[in-house]
């Protein structure tokens, strides 16, 4: 199986013409370059790009940039463009070049009033510093790309969530890959930051939450219709389930775990943008990658706990619509994890667990302005099984969503203010979040001690917060990049806890310079 994939990858790279700097990814912590092509897109423009998979390659974006005509843009909309093209147009002399290095640096700071990078979420109320870096290089070979990158961040051995991922100096590679696209083809090997949803939002499948694993993933077919995969491999987890990082020795025992995620995704029309998704998560003591799933037009469904069988497996079933018109734009994204049919002749008591990420937003035509309003619904154990291994998790951290039995809604107001302060914008916004009494990484429960089951979403004592913030973003130019934000928590039964409540202040503050 493998031997004929690899044989068809070599015919397909040795039968396409080469393009200078083709795939090169754009990374995801590029947050000017994605806020620009968001506002871009929902203006109606870059019609190339897949809205619901992320990243991009840097001459998808080039290519789309192409195809706008500047004569048809407001005076907003233009720069917005020129911006975009200082973040990733190539000099006629770089497209020129046979081949191409490029170094870079990163440097940056992110200041909180609490130990959890999450102002919805904070912990304790004292002030922390977390520096974070990044050094690299991309080397860039007609349609080959490979890129070296290291990244130091403090939060990765004090961040409450997650297991600290390194060894030496608080340093990881991330972002490291090596990588071929072509008209039709594309495919990736490394780690990449990757999202299946739109871009700094939540989604049910995959999101940057968790920190990039050692995967392999490969795109066929065209702008029109695509093929996608992801299969990744994921942290081992003790025969007692028990997730920590460590599985040597006398814990020889361990569980491997393995990640296969598929898309087909489809562009109706210049509007309509449809994307069915199925995952499976699968693990045993002596378990490998499996070919099967490697395979994006098979379709999961018939494969799970189909014979042979000699794994655990949790399935994930889901889709996307994403609708753009005059410019609105409508996004829904639902997942059913796991379904579960004749509870009572098999004594279940579990129901179906699921999840939905929907946003709308609005752009004013003659003003600078943007309406935002999204919401999240994560019921009480998605992503939880009865076995600890299928939890879906890497490292700590939520493949999708870090927290499940949750409501969250905010709304929220873009105000561009180029015409004052070139790449400022100030965003104020409302938001709710309803927490239940469940987490992902615990043991898996479906009735209260009494007997009765618990609710779909929101059990036990629910913890509301409440919050008013504002939101400042500012990159004037590719190497600097300031961002805040401020706002105040008002928050009912804290921790699940009948009465309590306390009111603070939850703020965060960001600056980054970035030199290539």
């Amino acid at each position: 199986m493998f031997k004929l994939f690899f044989s068809i990858l070599l015919l397909v790279v040795l039968s396409c013409p080469l393009f200078s700097q083709n795939a090169r990814l754009l990374d995801l912590d590029n947050e000017r370059a994605y806020r620009l092509i968001e506002l871009i897109k929902e203006r109606g423009h870059l019609q190339n790009l897949n809205p619901v998979k992320l990243p991009y390659a840097v001459q998808q974006v080039n290519n789309g940039l192409d195809d706008i005509s500047t004569d048809n843009l407001s005076e907003l909309e233009r720069e917005w463009v020129n911006q975009l093209k200082e973040e990733v147009a190539f000099s006629e002399e770089e497209l020129a070049k046979e081949y191409l290095i490029e170094p870079y640096l990163l440097n940056a700071t992110e200041i909180n009033n609490t130990d959890r990078k999450n102002v919805y979420r904070p912990r304790n109320n004292e002030l922390f510093v977390w520096p974070f870096g990044e050094v690299g290089s991309f080397g860039d070979f007609g349609n080959f790309s490979l890129k070296a990158n290291v990244h130091f961040d403090l939060y990765y051995e004090f961040g409450l969530d997650g297991i600290d991922p390194t060894n030496r100096l608080y340093i990881r590679n991330e972002n490291s890959y090596v990588g071929y696209k072509s008209k039709y083809f594309s495919s990736y090997l490394g780690r990449i930051e990757s999202s299946w949803g739109q871009f700094n939002r939540n989604s049910t499948f995959l999101t940057p939450n968790a920190l990039p694993f050692d995967q392999f993933q490969y795109t066929v077919g065209t702008n029109k219709i695509s093929f996608n995969s992801l299969n990744g491999i994921l942290d081992n987890v003790d025969a007692d389930g028990t997730y920590d990082g460590h599985t040597l020795g006398d814990r020889s025992n361990s569980k491997r775990r393995y990640l296969s995620l598929k898309s087909i995704d489809w562009k109706v029309n210049e509007h309509l943008f449809l994307s069915f998704k199925e995952g499976i998560l699968y693990s045993g003591e002596n378990v490998n990658m499996d070919a099967r799933y490697m395979v994006p037009s098979f379709l999961f469904f018939f494969l799970e706990a189909a014979t042979p069988r000699d794994q655990t497996e949790n399935l994930f079933i889901g889709g996307s619509i994403w609708y753009n018109y005059n410019n609105i734009t409508l996004y829904f994204d639902a997942m059913l994890d796991d379904l579960i049919r004749n509870r009572k002749e098999r004594g279940v008591s579990e129901k179906n667990n699921f999840g939905i990420v929907a946003n709308a937003s609005y752009s004013f035509i003659n003003k600078p302005i943007k309406l935002n309003l999204d919401s999240e619904l994560f019921t009480y154990q998605v992503y939880n099984t009865d076995q600890a291994d299928g939890r879906y998790l890497y490292l700590g951290r939520g493949i999708a969503s870090q927290y499940n039995d949750y409501i969250f809604s905010e709304l929220k107001l873009d105000y561009f203010m180029e015409n004052i302060l070139k790449g400022l914008t100030l965003s104020p916004y409302f938001g709710i979040l309803k927490q239940g009494e469940q987490v992902i990484n615990q043991e898996f429960q479906s009735e209260y001690p009494n007997g009765r089951g618990y609710e779909y979403v929101l059990t036990g004592t629910v913890e509301t917060t409440r919050r008013t913030g504002l939101e400042v973003y500012y990159s004037p130019v590719r190497f600097f990049r300031l961002k805040s934000d401020l706002g105040y928590n008002f928050v009912s039964n804290k921790n699940n806890v009948e009465n309590a409540s306390e009111s603070r202040f939850s703020s965060m503050f960001e600056i980054s310079f970035i030199f290539r």
